[in-house]
Order: C-alpha cells, then sequence, then structure tokens
C-alpha cells in the first residue's frame, strides 16, 4: 500500500504461487483449470470478487495478514464465501508460500494489479479520476505470467479486469476501527479465476511487471510462487 499527499494511492500486486509435489499432466492450462474472462461464479463476476478480494484483504489487522505474511500461515485468514482468495505482495515482491486450500472451492487471485482511493477529507474525488489513476501502470504492464505445475497461462492480458462502479475499500472493516469512507475506491489489473482443484499439490506461480516512466510503482516487479495443499 503506498499513500501520497493529498490523494492516497494504494497499489496491491498479489500474485500467489503454487508448488506441487504430485504433478500431472495439464494438457490445456486455460480451459482444465480456468473460468474464462468475463465469466460469473455464484452469480458473482470477475469484476464483482476484484472488488469482494480488496475489501477482505483491506479488513485484516496487519499482524495477521494475508498479503504480509511470508511463509503462508495466513493464507486462510477471513476467508468467506464460495471462492477462496489468494494473496499477493506489497510493492516489488519475491515470496514463497505454502497453502492448504479447499479442494471444492474456485481459486482467486490478481496477477499484478493497482487500486486508487481517495485520502481522508478529499470529497472532490470523482469515481471516473479512481479508475483512471488504477489503470495507468496497467496499461504498461509486460512479462505477465502464471504457470500452474509448470504450464503457462497464454496471453495473460485478456485476463484484465478494472472496476465498472467505484466503491469503499474500508467497508468490511468493524465500524468502531473503520479509518473513513474511502468512496470512490476503484482497481484495475489482472485477475484469475482458477476452477477448483483436485486432491493434491500444486505449483502456482504468477507474476509480471510495470514499465511505466514518471509513475508510482510504473517498474514494479511480481515474482510469487505457492504451493498449494487442495485437500
Amino acid at each position: 500500500m503506498t499513500r501520497y499527499a493529498g490523494k492516497t494511492a494504494m497499489l496491491r500486486n498479489m500474485i500467489v504461487a503454487t508448488t506441487a509435489a504430485i504433478i500431472f499432466p495439464l494438457p490445456t492450462f486455460a480451459a482444465e483449470f480456468t473460468f474464462p474472462p468475463g465469466s460469473s461464479v455464484t452469480g458473482r463476476s470477475v469484476t464483482q470478487l476484484s472488488t469482494e478480494w480488496w475489501q477482505w484483504a483491506m479488513s485484516i489487522p496487519q499482524e495477521t495478514s494475508p498479503l504480509r505474511d511470508s511463509t503462508g500461515a495466513n493464507c486462510g485468514t477471513a476467508q468467506q464465501g464460495a471462492v477462496w482468495f489468494l494473496a499477493g505482495g506489497f510493492g516489488s515482491s519475491k515470496i514463497r508460500r505454502t497453502c492448504v486450500v479447499p479442494a471444492n472451492k474456485p481459486l482467486f487471485f490478481p496477477v499484478v494489479n493497482m487500486l486508487y482511493y481517495p485520502a481522508k477529507g478529499n470529497d472532490t474525488y470523482t469515481c471516473g479520476e479512481a479508475k483512471a489513476a488504477a489503470a495507468l501502470n496497467n496499461e504498461s504492464a509486460i512479462d505477465l505470467f502464471v504457470e500452474l505445475n509448470g504450464v503457462a497461462l497464454q496471453d495473460v492480458k485478456r485476463y484484465r479486469v478494472a472496476s465498472d462502479k467505484c466503491f469503499d475499500i474500508f467497508e468490511r472493516i468493524q465500524p468502531e476501527l473503520h479509518p473513513y469512507k474511502a468512496y470512490p475506491s476503484a482497481s484495475d489489473g489482472y485477475w484469475i479465476l482458477l476452477k477448483p482443484l483436485q486432491r493434491g499439490r500444486y505449483t502456482l506461480k504468477f507474476g509480471g511487471r510495470y514499465n511505466r516512466e514518471s509513475s508510482a510503482y510504473g517498474h514494479m516487479v511480481q515474482d510469487i510462487e505457492y504451493e498449494l495443499i487442495a485437500q
């Protein structure tokens, strides 16, 4: 998370990867293991899931945050509903985690992404401005990759998702701890929705980098790997 004077910008790059002990052939990654771009599950679009993912990430105290976790010990924190969220890291990150995930739930995570929300007291910022700020670095995203058990997902740029509606990033925080109403918040990035995994161990890797001059986090690099244990 990065805050700027006057306006608060938050860049979150969540990238999750898994390491597999049981490796089996994956003929076509996208067809076998991912929902197509623009899909909906449990009545929610990937755009709605990206909003829920951010509100989940921001609702967890720093000491137990899956985003700040270097081992994967906190990957199950505050998981709710029919979709399991995987976290990446703040700013440029190289992270290796082990995470136990349910075998009966889709997994949702950002390859690389940005979030923008206004500073406290800034009541003049518009939803359109928040969306534009979140989009900037994603126009220059390069070297995007997602691999499951060594098989690469093709054309990751097809999985870009931007907020269609703005939201309050702090909505899920308990009222007595709610910092302030952070509307309009907006997200933009590359998100993957994996189909439920069969029981076993998997190596999931994903990441990429931005290549934008004179931009906050314009050269951020993400390199995340998870050992996922589906059970």
